[in-house]
């Protein structure tokens, strides 16, 4: 394999949790629901000085599980808010339950887009306990603070960890190996980029 797989554009789902969600519901049945549930939940936590409020939606998947999350978010776009917080659940789902795994492929990563690290905010390189509590610290920020900051930072960290699943696949012996490894890349540089986009709609006030 060439040192850099050539990245195309699949789902933008981890596979780490993909096989958990279930199918996805129709657009057309659930968009003024993705969308008033996702301003509902933004909003609500944005002007809340309760912190058992906010934690409570920091630790909604952890509690609830993405399947409610997905049946209203997940086919929403992604520069739209149901989309864009899907996808950084989804991203913050992975991160938890996988660290030692992200860790290894953001060190990878940080090798190659060096100056992505600056905006992701992780220590050089991150330990497992910073991975987490620098991903807890997007999601916290994505409600109570500057959500085009959070998603760029979160579309940073998955682009990274994307370059990094990558240079990893190079390592591997088999072909199904590096063929999976090389997908993953793909989905994550996918919903990094993905990211990103909802980050610089959000910025300038076109997050639909």
């Amino acid at each position: 394999m060439s040192p850099t797989p050539s990245f195309r554009r699949p789902a933008p789902l981890y596979p780490s949790v993909a096989d958990a969600i279930p199918g996805a519901p129709d657009p057309a049945q659930t968009a003024d629901l993705a969308h008033q549930s996702a301003e509902a939940l933004l909003h609500g936590v944005f002007h809340s000085a309760d912190e058992d409020v906010v934690q409570r939606v920091l630790t909604l998947v952890e509690r609830e599980g993405l399947g409610d999350l997905a049946t209203l978010w997940s086919a929403a776009p992604a520069t739209s808010l149901p989309g864009a917080l899907w996808r950084l659940y989804v991203l913050h789902t992975w991160v938890q339950r996988q660290t030692e795994e992200v860790t290894l492929r953001y060190r990878e990563g940080s090798r190659t887009v060096p100056g992505l690290r600056y905006l992701a905010g992780l220590e050089e390189p991150p330990s497992l306990e910073q991975t987490r509590s620098a991903m807890d610290l997007i999601l916290r920020g994505a409600f109570t603070g500057d959500l085009s900051v959070a998603l760029a930072r979160a579309g940073a960290v998955a682009v990274i960890a994307a370059h990094g699943t990558a240079h990893l696949a190079d390592s591997e012996s088999t072909e199904a190996a590096q063929r999976e490894l090389t997908v993953q890349a793909e989905r994550l540089l996918t919903t990094g980029e993905e990211l990103a986009a909802a980050g610089h709609a959000a910025r300038h006030g076109t997050l639909d």
